[in-house]
């Protein structure tokens, strides 16, 4: 990562950094799907697929672990139950093979879900921070 990059992460308030790491988990199953849709046999494409989708179970289990289930409450719960059964999927689709249909589906719900963060960020902080489309 470069300088620019991790200071802008490091002093990001909190929210930013989960909307920090929605992004890093678009970006990685967009990448996985593009790859599916190309259907390359290609080892280097294949080996491509499968870290791009464990980065994003990695992302996934990090906004998993940082919930708080006390001071969350029923959100919290909700978001937990939403990223395992994420992290099940990508499990299941790198174990059973290649389905871009639901990677699509977990885009839409990440995309979603990281608007929401958007929306508490602007009502905590007033205003969004810039974002990083290259984190």
């Amino acid at each position: 990562m470069n300088a620019y990059l991790e200071n802008m992460v490091l002093t990001a308030n909190p929210i930013r950094q989960v909307i920090f790491l929605y992004e890093k988990a678009i970006s990685c199953l967009d990448e996985a799907v593009e790859l599916m849709e190309r259907a390359s046999a290609e080892p280097e494409d294949m080996k491509r697929k499968y870290e791009a989708m464990g980065r994003a179970t990695e992302i996934l289990t990090v906004l998993d672990a940082t919930l708080n289930m006390e001071q969350g409450g029923d959100i919290a719960k909700s978001l937990h139950e939403v990223y395992q059964a994420l992290i099940n999927d990508l499990v299941r689709i790198t174990v059973e093979g290649d389905e871009p249909q639901t990677l699509r589906k977990m885009l839409k719900i990440l995309a979603d879900l990281k608007e929401s963060w958007e929306e508490v960020e602007k009502r905590i902080y007033g205003r969004p921070e810039a974002t990083a489309s290259a984190v």
